[in-house]
């Protein structure tokens, strides 16, 4: 037998090998788990008929309308499955076969998705005496009166959540926010600090760290926290824009330029708050280093956007002279050469 007969057939062999491996790892196991999806929405689609069917006889059938709703949610069809969950809370789930934790949690959580905040704190408030240990539970309902504007029981229920488990980032987080926003500084940078603890590259204690240092005007203090911040995506434009802003307090438009044209390279969306601050702090660079032509054009920018936004309106009006000068000088064109005699 030849050398190359030898060859072929340890080659033959080889691809035989390889092709069984393939349908034995991959197409049979996929093909599995495309039956075992076809097998559970069919049995969905089952729950859903015979829960209709239980309906149809009884409308006040407390256990069908939450069994019709857990076969919506699982079909993906949530807003149908919010009607039934709130037909089941309508009626009573009180001495019925239905798991009011599980039930409790998700009718919260669907109320909180179809925007019916008061709604889904009543449920809160519900499992909180069911399980007055659950710092979750009174996060949520926290969370809630913040949207509110009753920062006073937001707090409260907030501290709670944190006193049971102090070691949650988020709900550091969310207290640090409401002494932020109510301009209790440093018990916010107590908050912000511990999340920092827990997390040293959490984004967003990290960013408002940088805005504490920035509103207490200690630039350099802000500038660390804010250059960390900026490296995650989600948080890259606006911490860019507060480091910008920092150099431009601190006089150093050498840094503050490359950092605010890099926060305007980022824009996706124009009318952004974070995309107008981009332009406008980039635009206070430029004028600030006489560049009047280049501020011009990202006032304009941000005037197509938002015609009351800042002073935007009011330092376009103050270079209206500027720019009929120089539309002037424009049309009149470049200066004849000097002739030779």
């Amino acid at each position: 037998m030849s050398l190359a007969v030898v060859i072929i057939i340890f080659l033959v062999v080889g691809i035989g090998f390889l092709v069984f491996f393939i349908f034995k790892k991959i197409i049979i196991p996929n093909r599995a788990e495309q039956s075992g999806n076809l097998a559970d929405r069919n049995e969905t689609l089952k729950a859903i008929r015979a829960a209709k069917a239980a309906l149809e006889k009884d409308p006040q059938n407390v256990e069908a309308h939450y069994l019709l709703g857990k076969a919506f949610l699982a079909d993906k069809r949530d807003e149908q499955a919010f009607r039934e969950y709130k037909s089941a809370n309508r009626l009573g789930i009180g001495g019925k076969n239905i798991p009011e934790t599980a039930f409790r949690e998700t009718l919260a959580a669907l109320c909180t998705q179809f925007n019916e905040p008061e709604e889904a704190l009543k449920e809160y408030i519900a499992l909180i005496k069911l399980f007055p240990e659950n710092p979750e539970y009174y996060f949520r309902a926290g969370k809630i009166f913040g949207t509110r504007n009753r920062s006073d029981l937001a707090e409260q229920y907030i501290r709670k959540a944190v006193s049971i488990n102090p070691r949650e980032g988020r709900y550091r987080f969310e207290l640090g926010m409401l002494y932020y926003l109510g301009k209790r500084l440093k018990e916010a940078g107590q908050e912000f600090g511990a999340v920092l603890k827990l997390n040293p590259n959490d984004a967003q204690a990290l960013l408002y760290m940088g805005k504490i240092y920035k509103d207490a005007k200690d630039y350099d203090g802000a500038i660390p926290y804010l250059e960390k911040a900026s490296r995650d995506q989600d948080y890259k434009l606006r911490a860019i824009n507060e480091l910008g802003s920092c150099y431009i307090s601190l006089k150093e438009f050498d840094k503050a330029l490359p950092e605010l044209e890099r926060a305007v390279n980022l824009i996706t969306k124009e009318a952004d708050p974070d995309s107008l601050y981009a332009r406008y702090y980039l635009a206070t660079c430029y004028e600030m280093t006489d560049d009047i032509p280049k501020a011009l054009g990202q006032w304009d920018k941000i005037y197509a956007q938002k015609r009351n936004f800042r002073d935007v309106g009011e330092k376009l009006t103050q270079y209206i002279e500027y720019r009929n000068q120089t539309a002037e000088k424009d049309s009149a064109g470049p200066p004849e050469p000097n002739k030779k005699p």
